[in-house]
This record gives C-alpha cells, structure tokens and sequence, in this order.
C-alpha cells in the first residue's frame, strides 16, 4: 500500500490523489531490482510545487463568535425595546417621539402686581334722630332721644349715654323672648303616657335696662324681665332728676324694643 508523499497517509494504490491533502500521487515501478544503497546514498525527495497541499480554510476563533453574538443579541433588544412599541400604537411612545422632534413653547405670562389692598375698619356710631313722639299722650312733652330694636344673646351689651337737662327721661321697652319646642314625656305613671312636642318660653331669657350715672357709676334706677325680674315682657319706668347719665342694656334670648324720651322745654 503506497503512502503520500505529502502527508504521509496511506492511500490505495488505484488513487491518483492523496484522500487527506489531495496531493497526486507519484507511480512508483515495481518491477526494478531493488537497490542497496546507504543512507548518504539516498537522495532526499523534495515535494514538487504541483503537489503541494492545499491551504484549509481557518476555523473562526471563538472570541470572534462571541462578539458577533453580543453585536445580535444588542441589535435585537434595541429594536424590541423601540419598535414594538411604536407597532402596537402605545400613545406614551408615539408621544415621547412628537415631543422630541418638535420643540415645546412655554408661554410667558406676565401678571401685573396689583398695589396691596389696605383695609381700615370703620367704626359708625349712629345717632338716632330727635324726632317728636307721635303718640298724642307724650306729644306735646316728650321728644325721641333714643330708639333699639335687636336681638340680644349671650349677655350681650348695648350702651347709650345722655344727659338729661329736661326730666323726666321716659324709657320704655317691649320684649319677645325666644321660643323653643321641647319633646318630653307626658302623664308619667298613667295610661295615658306618651311623648309630646310643647313649645315654652326660654328658660334662658333675661333683659335688663339700667341708668347709671355717668361720673360715679352709681345705680339710679333700673328694671328689667327674668331672673330677679318679673316675667312681664312690655315695662317702662322714669328717671326724674337732672344729670349725666349712662343706659346700659343687657339681655339673653330675647328681641327688645327700646323707646327713649326726654322732656320738652
């Protein structure tokens, strides 16, 4: 069996090229004698140029196959990441894309600072109008000096100063005290027990005019409705000596109507 001459592989005699490298194979004569020779005797046979192997195609080195997957593996999550979205019409996407290829305007909108308003509370005192009394018992000696009508609550207080240089001063006052609806139990202890709505006076309801005077503070007459007063809701009274003096009224759940005359010259 001959060997080639190339690579040194066994190839059957009928080949015309070696099977491994491809080289052709040179025919050997079988029938010559064969020839003792020594070793320095021995040419040594170099390959001819026509039977030189052929170059085998490099196999590609690992590192490359690596990279070139990275390259793929990156090109593929770029175009899931920003296409898909795009294909399934998210408007968030669609969105963002707008707002980066067209610029926003953010308008300017000037405000025009408004000079600081400055409030200052005004206190009005009102002064009634002296006008004549028209009732025909008090109209021919009396004058207005001083007229109420309000609700008191919670004790509030009203003052009214006057000096008085025709006596008497005549004050009078009509009052409606605040009316409650109470829901109790009625004929406890009998058949006729039940529940009711009644309606009753307030219990909390007081009014009280008093006439002070003005220097030394001192009571010169007053009267009023509940508490130590009587329940009687329209009441008036006189204050008979010259002086200066000061009204003060106070009361609780009640309207008062106050009328205030003083004498005529």
């Amino acid at each position: 069996m001959p060997f080639c001459t190339s690579c040194g592989a066994e190839v059957s005699p009928d080949k015309k090229f070696c099977v491994q490298c491809g080289a052709p194979m040179e025919r050997v004569n079988t029938q010559a004698e064969p020839v003792t020779s020594t070793a320095s005797d021995v040419p040594v046979t170099q390959p001819s140029c026509s039977g030189a192997p052929k170059l085998q195609p490099q196999k590609p080195r690992p590192s490359m196959i690596i990279g070139v997957i990275v390259v793929l593996i990156v090109i593929i999550a770029v175009v899931y990441f920003a296409g898909m979205p795009m294909l399934k019409g998210n408007p968030k996407s669609s969105e963002g894309f707008l707002q980066s290829q067209t610029p926003l305007v953010t308008p300017i909108i000037t405000q025009t600072a408004l000079p600081a308003l400055q409030y200052t509370p005004t206190i009005t005192e009102t002064i009634p109008p002296i006008v004549k009394v028209r009732d025909a018992r008090f109209e021919a000696d009396y004058e207005q000096v001083y007229t109420l009508n309000q609700k008191f609550a919670f004790g509030q207080k009203v003052t009214f100063a006057h000096e008085l240089t025709q006596p008497p001063l005549y004050i009078h006052f009509n009052l409606t005290p605040t009316i409650i609806t109470r829901h109790r139990l009625v004929s406890i202890g009998t058949n006729n027990e039940h529940w009711e709505n009644t309606t009753e006076t307030s219990p909390y309801a007081w009014f009280e005019v008093k006439v002070l005077d003005a220097g030394s503070g001192s009571v010169i007459e007053k009267q009023g409705f509940g508490n130590d007063y009587s329940d009687i809701t329209k009441q008036n009274f006189m204050v008979r000596q010259r002086g200066n003096y000061r009204i003060e009224m106070s009361g609780n759940d009640v309207n008062a109507d106050v009328l205030m005359l003083a004498g005529t010259p």
